[in-house]
């Protein structure tokens, strides 16, 4: 989801007449497999014939990646860090929640549930690997309320909140609102109760992207204030795709 005006929130085969050479692999001083070339034929009267087995190709990096770059919750809500999008073959998921350089948890699955009990402003360090040594390193921002905003007043939840499907796969959503309230900074869009994204003060609708529609799907909208404060939510309910 980006910001508005509309914010939108992915060698040859051999000849049959000559017999085909045997390729094999080498044990290299790692101990690791070798391509090695393999050993001519020649049938009778025949041309010399060389053939070679490739190894290895596939795909050894991994990259983390999270659907959206920044999370807002108040203290006790609950956040949903969701790295199913991450690239690779992926061996673990390791979660700094503070960003203070030390790794809180572990997990085999891409997805961390977490709920910060106090207000919060830092960033969560995600990092991901695999058993070959690849690793890949992801800090993402996190604000957690930290109190009233201007005024002692939090954002008033905005009105009207409305959603439509604008794609032919119904997997993007356009969610409209209204609302005058001054104290709201910025406005945050929840799907399901995770916040899935921001968009600017200005803004009054946004496209959601990537929304499954098995279910019916809780749509809400809820101001920010300049210093963090979450103001309470409004939403809809799109139903269940047919």
């Amino acid at each position: 989801m980006s910001p508005p005006s509309e914010s939108k929130v992915p060698a040859t085969a051999p000849s049959s007449s000559a017999p085909a050479s045997q390729a094999s692999a080498s044990q290299g001083p790692t101990g690791q497999a070798q391509p090695s070339q393999a050993q001519p034929s020649q049938a009778a009267g025949g041309a010399l014939q060389v053939n070679t087995m490739p190894l290895g190709g596939s795909r050894v990096d991994v990259v983390a990646r999270l659907p959206i770059n920044a999370y807002w919750a108040r203290p006790g809500q609950e956040i949903n860090f969701d790295a199913s999008s991450s690239e690779g073959v992926i061996g673990q998921y390791e979660w700094d929640l503070d960003g203070d350089g030390t790794y809180d948890t572990t997990t085999r699955s891409p997805i961390l549930k977490h709920v910060y009990a106090r207000p919060f402003e830092g960033v969560m360090i995600l990092r991901v690997s695999n058993p070959l040594g690849s690793a890949n390193i992801l800090k993402t921002p996190v604000h957690v309320g930290t109190g009233p905003g201007p005024g002692g007043v939090r954002p008033v939840p905005p009105t009207n909140v409305k959603a439509e499907v604008v794609s032919a796969d119904g997997t993007q959503v356009k969610v409209t609102w209204e609302s005058n309230d001054p104290t709201a900074d910025s406005w945050g869009v929840a799907v399901n109760g995770f916040p899935a994204g921001r968009a600017y003060k200005s803004a009054r609708s946004v496209t959601v992207t990537d929304i499954q529609r098995d279910k019916d799907v809780l749509l809400q909208v809820f101001g920010i204030t300049a210093d963090g404060a979450v103001g309470d939510r409004a939403g809809t309910t799109l139903p269940a795709a047919k």
